[in-house]
């Protein structure tokens, strides 16, 4: 009688766990082509996020600082009275009114160094901003990827949930029959606490999932994630957004350098009056000046000489920084490519346990099995998947991760 029974949870358990992985199968394949449109609205949402947006809104205030930069300071109206010279008693002989302006004019070149340098720091805000967003969209890619994977195997795990079940139910039937011993019961009772163990995991990674999508999105959408494929790099670093920002410091110090340069011509001054003079006769006034660098040694070379070392400190930088993202970039390909022999195995692994499994399944039927070993190659071939799910979810956070690092990626 329990060998019947048992033989029908075989049965039964065969045929639907296949089952099961296929509907997985065509429901994962669906939502990936309706859905590539929806990660595309996540994308647009992404781009609202407070953190990418404050990098945008900084940008355009410094473009509006470096337009600016280009203008001459304010005059200065004045007007001049003069009638009482101290010590002379012929004040009326030098009374004097005039209404005049005086005009600075900074130095030739340094409005325009100024205004580049600040134009280059909305380009370096503005490449920031882009990398943010890079780094945000892969930050969703791998949560979202997490997800998925939890979601699957949730459904693995009640299959196995499943053959922990029968196999409880086997070893009781053959207690009943002295054929086993409780020894062997609580063996299978420990280990499926596991299961448990891992249900209580993946609720807690959930619960982490849907507060970081919160965070980004306002909202914990289902969406699958569309193909993700690592995207093609020939070791070119200044195609990366590290150093491109870099190189934007180095655009800032060489205009910093130009400004501190400029500092050398000479700064001007015109002041033009109009009044009344004693009499009742008009005259006017008309005054150029000029700044002499006689301080030269002490302010201006000095701050000449330290933008150059800035200079070359910014380059320096920009070598270390392309040096440190070739190492990373290198990393992530070898890891890329170590998952994905990874993901070959484990689906070569779990193609031999289902094999094997069918093949136990023959055996037990014929009477050269015990149900045991089969309900065990079922359980190795469940945690094959397990351990798929969860590559392919680490593949896609590392592609994300090599992706977000590559200008237009």
């Amino acid at each position: 009688m329990f060998g019947i029974l048992i033989t029908a949870l075989l049965v039964l358990t065969i045929a639907a766990l296949p089952a099961k992985a296929e509907e997985l199968g065509h429901a994962t394949q669906d939502n990936r082509s309706l859905e590539t449109g929806g990660f595309a609205g996540l994308l647009d949402k992404l781009r609202q996020n407070p953190e990418i947006a404050s990098y945008n809104a900084k940008a355009e205030s410094l473009l509006h600082y470096s337009k600016g930069e280009l203008g001459l300071p304010d005059p200065t109206v004045f007007v001049e009275e003069q009638d009482y010279p101290i010590g002379s008693s012929t004040s009326q002989m030098q009374e004097e009114k005039m209404v005049g302006f005086k005009q600075e004019i900074p130095a030739f070149g340094t409005r325009g160094a100024k205004a580049e340098k600040t134009e280059a720091e909305a380009h370096k805000t503005r490449l920031a901003g882009d990398f943010a967003f890079a780094a945000m969209k892969a930050k969703l890619i791998t949560v979202l990827a997490n997800l998925q994977r939890i979601k699957q195997q949730e459904k693995l795990l009640d299959e196995q949930a499943s053959l922990f079940a029968s196999e409880r139910t086997s070893i009781k039937g053959r207690i009943a029959a002295n054929q086993s011993g409780v020894s062997e019961l609580s063996m299978v009772e420990a280990e499926s606490t596991e299961v448990q163990l891992m249900r209580a995991q993946l609720d807690e990674e959930k619960h982490e999932i849907m507060a970081m999508l919160t965070n980004m999105l306002g909202e914990t959408p289902d969406v699958d994630l569309p193909l993700i494929a690592p995207a093609a790099w020939a070791h070119d670093a200044d195609k990366t957004y590290p150093v491109r920002i870099a190189a934007e410091d180095i655009t800032m110090a060489h205009k910093d350098v130009a400004v501190r340069e400029a500092d050398f011509n000479p700064h001007f001054e015109v002041q033009a009056s109009y009044g009344r003079m004693y009499g009742g006769d008009k005259a006017g006034t008309v005054m150029v000046g000029l700044s002499i660098p006689l301080w030269a040694a002490e302010n201006q070379r000095a701050r000449l000489d330290g933008a150059k070392a800035a200079l070359r400190s910014s380059e320096l930088d920009q070598d270390a920084v392309r040096r440190y993202t070739i190492e990373k970039l290198d990393h992530l390909q070898a890891q890329i490519e170590t998952s994905g022999r990874k993901i070959k195995l484990l689906k070569s692994k779990n193609a031999h346990l289902e094999t094997s499994a069918k093949a136990l399944t023959r055996e037990y039927v014929a009477g050269k099995a015990d149900v045991v070993m089969y309900v065990k190659a079922r359980r190795e071939a469940i945690s094959a998947r397990i351990s798929l799910a969860q590559e392919r979810a680490n593949r896609i956070a590392l592609i994300a991760d090599f992706n977000h690092y590559l200008i237009g990626e």
